[in-house]
């Protein structure tokens, strides 16, 4: 079983407007209303690729940004 600690750092919501999820960390929380272009608020329309990334990254949001950053320019 994977360990889920980090986990507990963060807030999910889902804007059925744009049907998108969003994974918020807990210290950005005001920040995910306030600005929706915040850099440490990862965004998709699957749950679960938001929860992968946090696992392989272990809620480092500087690890993730790295991750889905590979091969864009």
């Amino acid at each position: 079983m994977k360990n889920n600690d980090y986990l507990n750092d963060w807030v999910f919501h889902f804007n059925p407007y744009t049907e998108m999820w969003a994974a918020i960390p807990k210290d950005h929380y005001q920040d995910y209303w306030n600005d929706y272009a915040h850099a440490d608020i990862l965004r998709s329309t699957h749950l679960n690729t938001l929860i992968d990334l946090l696992h392989k990254s272990k809620g480092d949001v500087e690890m993730i940004h790295s991750l889905t950053k590979v091969g864009v320019k």
